[in-house]
């Protein structure tokens, strides 16, 4: 052999994927080359327990796709003329492991990709779980004492009522003064995500705050759903331009009653 052995003649060798007759030219001229030498003694400190750590990757891979994969690879013995050798059954070869790797890639990659679609399809389907963590994370903060000085007057809740529906584009005025014992006590204007959201304020005589919260929206209706944050209940709903989020430590079949209520009393003063 009067050229340098390549990497993967060297690697070969290693995997005992030659047969005697290049095995013997070989190891001649690794003899008498200090370079091929030293680069065998190199790749031979990787001959680790490379095969026990890759048990369990061979084990979730595509068997029949990387065996594909990997008889389609020339190897050193067949771009050799009548070249011959088994592998021994008992060893794993540095390129199957290496396709081994690249099965496992695959499947993680897929698997990734396909969490990222469920994702996705998540945060399509629940558009404002982040606003709904907000408002309950806002009003767990609120006690009685919070609106016990709110002020009662009728018309400066009319006024402020009338200011957040304009912003909002929305007639809110003034269906919401009271709902049965719910007293209003303050609307205000606030902003998320760069839109103006109206929240108003009520005050149940037992349970204490109730929040319903307004902002515009485009995502079409929604059926009301329910569900429990930060220690609070919330019903929350979509009508074709607007998002509801109502929260309140009332008992949930009460706050559902209440929110009732207040949807069909917007529906019919937005009517066209």
């Amino acid at each position: 052999m009067t050229t340098r052995p390549t990497d993967e003649m060297l690697t070969a060798y290693l995997d005992g994927e030659l047969g005697p007759e290049e095995r013997a030219k070989l190891e001649a001229t690794v003899a008498d080359d200090h370079i091929a030498s030293s680069r065998l003694e190199f790749l031979s400190r990787g001959n680790l327990a490379y095969a026990q750590a890759f048990v369990p990757m061979l084990d979730e891979a595509p068997r029949a796709k990387l065996e594909a994969m990997l008889k389609a690879l020339p190897s050193p013995q067949t771009a050799q003329a009548n070249g011959s050798s088994t592998q021994p059954a008992s060893r794993i070869g540095r390129r199957g492991l290496i396709a081994a790797a690249i099965g496992c890639l695959i499947v993680g990659v897929a698997a990734d990709r396909a969490f990222l679609a469920v994702q996705s399809l998540l945060t399509q389907d629940d558009e404002d779980a982040t606003l709904r963590a907000e408002v309950a994370e806002y009003l767990a903060l609120y006690t009685a004492d919070s609106l016990l000085h709110a002020s009662t007057d009728v018309n400066e809740r009319e006024a402020q009522l009338q200011f957040a529906g304009q912003r909002l584009g929305l007639a809110l005025n003034p269906f919401a003064m009271n709902l049965g014992d719910l007293q209003m006590r303050r609307t205000q204007l606030l902003e998320y995500d760069g839109k103006p959201l109206g929240q108003i304020l009520y005050l149940d005589p037992i349970n204490g705050p109730v929040a319903l919260c307004i902002i515009a929206t485009s995502s079409g209706v929604k059926p009301m759903q329910r569900e429990r944050r930060s220690g609070l209940n919330l019903i929350y709903w979509s009508s074709e331009t607007h998002r509801f989020v109502m929260a309140a430590r009332n008992p949930m079949e009460d706050l559902k009653a209440r929110a009732d209520e207040i949807r069909d009393q917007l529906t019919d003063r937005n009517q066209a």
